[in-house]
């Protein structure tokens, strides 16, 4: 008879024991899984703050590049009116050339 009360008694601490480790398995395993959702979403957080400094710094070189254009824009305009403005003084003077030259030849 005290054989079989160490044994009921085994019995109970074995399903004790298992009830408990099964609990604290199931228990853990949800705390895991909760820290671990926690650190992706930190990792997630972390990506998206990189990525919208990296979007700031683009933007801002874009930016940059931009008022380069117009400046190499505006430059090349003046540039153009430039030239234009040479090739009728060179086109008056050619033409004064050619008159002087007219003038020269009729009185030779």
């Amino acid at each position: 008879m005290w054989n079989y009360k160490m044994e009921d008694a085994a019995n109970w601490i074995l399903a004790t024991a298992s009830t408990t480790g099964l609990v604290g398995w199931f228990l853990g395993r949800r705390r895991n899984n909760a820290e671990t959702k926690g650190v992706e979403i930190d990792n997630e957080e972390k990506e998206i703050v990189v990525e919208l400094n990296n979007m700031e710094r683009l933007t801002n070189r874009l930016n940059e590049v931009i008022i380069a254009l117009d400046n190499q824009m505006a430059e090349n305009i003046k540039l153009k009116q430039e030239l234009h403005a040479l090739r009728l003084a060179f086109e008056n003077e050619r033409m004064l050339y050619q008159e002087l030259l007219k003038k020269y030849e009729s009185k030779i």
